[in-house]
């Protein structure tokens, strides 16, 4: 029998729905530099090599924190560029109680969004599953 030629790891996936938030692309030169929003939806994918106790590559009854981050994130606010030029002004209309400022290092735009939440959920699931899974893609 020959030898495997890739390390075996299993998947599974997890979809969160509906966070309306708006975003800014301030370097864009046509329309999206202006403040537009949608609502977005964030796939997952979850890797493993072992399963848990309970059998589970990633219990999904413990991603609570994650969907509070989600909310906090995404939930009604507006999600900008470090960068912003106009930061100022939008951190004065976050104290009159206009908006919920989140900030992205990477840009507020899906790409920005996803570079992200890998990131930080990587980290997140790392931690809780004491390495046994992590992310793959967002």
């Amino acid at each position: 029998m020959p030898e495997k030629e890739f390390e075996e790891y299993f998947t599974s996936t997890k979809t969160f729905h509906n966070f309306p938030c708006a975003h800014r692309q301030y370097r864009h030169d046509g329309n999206c530099h202006l403040i537009h929003g949608y609502s977005r939806s964030f796939h997952f994918v979850f890797g493993f090599k072992t399963f848990s106790k309970e059998g589970f590559g990633v219990d999904y009854g413990d991603l609570d924190e994650l969907k509070n981050h989600l909310d906090y994130m995404y939930d009604h606010t507006l999600v900008l560029d470090e960068e912003d030029p106009y930061m100022d002004t939008f951190r004065e209309l976050e104290k009159a109680g206009v908006c919920m400022i989140r900030i992205h290092p990477m840009g507020p735009g899906m790409e920005g969004t996803a570079h992200y939440l890998c990131e930080w959920t990587d980290t997140w699931l790392r931690k809780k599953t004491r390495g046994r899974a992590w992310v793959i893609s967002v």
